[in-house]
């Protein structure tokens, strides 16, 4: 996710010295003496079986309600038996407003039509063995029981399998979120039970926080159905494989293979545009009004794509979508990105809109094929999508403006240490964070800006070929800091402890 409305939004004064340099989005300077090793090619997840999803939902629109039966295989590939299964239900974080979670401080904003409640109600859960059903025990737990725990009748030993049944209904409330409606779209994120991730630490459990992006998952396979009414066009991750109309409705039928997770935005108000670049169609879209932003984020995602394409390893995924919604700001899903309807003004924040959509296209890489736990270390996906920002600026508009774009990084982190902004250690929980303004300038711009100091320490080559290696490693897996730091180490040929101990104290 980005964020634009800091108190001292470092991005933007970027930007604002970038309109200095270029006169706006749409000048195009020299391009880059940087030479970017050949990227690796398309990764394949390397080892186990992922778990798989199959939902059939149907999204009432005018109750703003989604029923759904959802099949989920879960594999076990950890080397412990599992007496019973951890699943995600964050939308019930919205059933109470002292638990509602709404971005950059602002519920005013956030539920702008008043408070109303979203959650799920869970009707059945079962053991699926051939023909046979079993109901299961469960219980909600956890803060805003945004925690599913499920009891097996039996251990799951280590490379087994086990397939369960939910039925539930999603209840959508009034909000400008992730996961809520407005005037023009519902946005579906973070909408339906997903598998906590067992890990080294054991099941990761963490509440809905306000702060960030608290999610943390594995990658999965996708087979997912939704029927609205015919008049409502559907953006989703993962790719369409067929869509059909029967009485005034229309049947949407979406496929997506390791990824981590599946969100979707249905609107009667879309406009949609497409282009392929290399082995991925793009997809812009926007609303009525809107065609200039809605084909200049065609343009800027195509571009993006080329880009990190080049700097970090392929993008692997058949369609990328950027849509148009009411949300204050980028949110990044698995093949999909919002991008706040606000910046579509045709006549205003042209720069803010482009560098939006640039960094949420980054995160497919940085959190997407890439993962990390976002909830204790959040800097490796914003941080890394925050300097993809610059390597965009150096490849689009010459080496110079990518140069000028690092050097206000590294000076906004200094100025956010010295003003206390933040304590400079980027590797910190969000349950450390007191609000937006002292998460952001750690994880966006000190994320950064430590990416910048190890490139200047290493060089440009060396520097791009820890970025691929790190890619191709880790693509469809959960990486953290110390792996990150180890391929630095091996790649740059060089040690970093003093760097490392400066902004990573609780590693080294």
């Amino acid at each position: 996710m980005i964020r634009r409305v800091k108190q001292k939004s470092t991005i933007v004064i970027i930007i604002a010295i970038f309109i200095l340099i270029t006169g706006g989005c749409s000048v195009k300077q020299e391009s880059s003496n940087v030479q970017v090793p050949a990227a690796v090619p398309p990764p394949t997840a390397k080892g186990a079986d992922v778990n798989q999803y199959i939902i059939d939902a149907v999204l009432d629109t005018a109750d703003k309600v989604l029923t759904a039966e959802q099949q989920v295989i879960y594999v076990n590939n950890d080397d412990v038996e599992l007496s019973e299964l951890y699943f995600h239900i964050y939308t019930n974080a919205f059933r109470k407003q002292e638990t509602a979670p709404f971005l950059f401080d602002d519920f005013s904003r956030a539920y702008s039509r008043g408070f109303k409640p979203g959650y799920t109600e869970i009707e059945a859960i079962e053991l699926s063995k051939g023909q046979s059903r079993k109901a299961l025990e469960y219980s909600l737990q956890g803060v805003g029981e945004t925690i599913l725990k499920i009891k097996l009748p039996e251990p799951l030993k280590p490379e087994d399998s086990i397939n369960l049944r939910f039925k539930y209904k999603v209840i959508i409330p009034p909000a400008g979120e992730r996961f809520g409606y407005g005037d023009s779209n519902i946005n579906m994120g973070n909408w339906y039970p997903v598998a906590a991730v067992y890990d080294d630490e054991g099941w990761n459990l963490d509440k809905y926080y306000s702060i960030g992006d608290p999610f943390y998952s594995d990658v999965s396979d996708y087979t997912v159905n939704i029927k609205a009414p015919e008049e409502y066009i559907i953006a989703a991750s993962g790719s369409l494989a067929e869509e059909k109309i029967e009485g005034g409705y229309k049947n949407w039928k979406f496929q997506g293979s390791k990824m981590r997770d599946f969100a979707f935005v249905a609107s009667n108000s879309f406009r949609v545009t497409e282009d392929k670049v290399g082995n991925t169609v793009v997809k812009s879209y926007y609303y009525k009004g809107h065609e200039k932003r809605g084909k200049e984020a065609l343009d800027i995602g195509k571009r993006s794509i080329e880009i990190f394409n080049s700097a970090y390893g392929e993008y692997p995924y058949p369609t990328y979508s950027i849509v148009e919604t009411e949300f204050p700001s980028g949110m990044e899903y698995p093949g999909l990105v919002y991008i706040s309807t606000k910046y579509y003004d045709n006549d205003s924040n042209a720069n803010i809109f482009m560098y939006t959509t640039v960094h949420e296209t980054a995160h497919q890489w940085w959190y997407g094929v890439v993962g990390n736990d976002q909830i204790d270390e959040a800097w490796l996906d914003e941080g890394f999508a925050t300097y993809s920002e610059g390597i965009f600026t150096e490849m689009e508009y010459g080496e110079g403006n990518g140069d000028l774009y690092y050097k206000y990084l590294e000076e906004s982190a200094k100025e956010d240490i010295r003003s206390k902004a933040y304590d400079g250690v980027i590797l910190k929980p969000l349950s450390r964070y007191e609000n937006w303004n002292d998460y952001g300038p750690a994880v966006y711009t000190g994320g950064a800006a430590l990416l910048n100091e190890i490139r200047k320490q290493v060089g440009d080559q060396a520097f791009f070929i820890i970025m691929q290696a790190y890619y191709d490693e880790y693509s469809f897996k959960n990486a953290t800091t110390e792996d990150f730091l180890r391929i630095c180490e091996e790649v740059g040929n060089t040690e970093f402890d003093d760097l490392f101990h400066k902004h990573l104290s609780s590693v080294k």
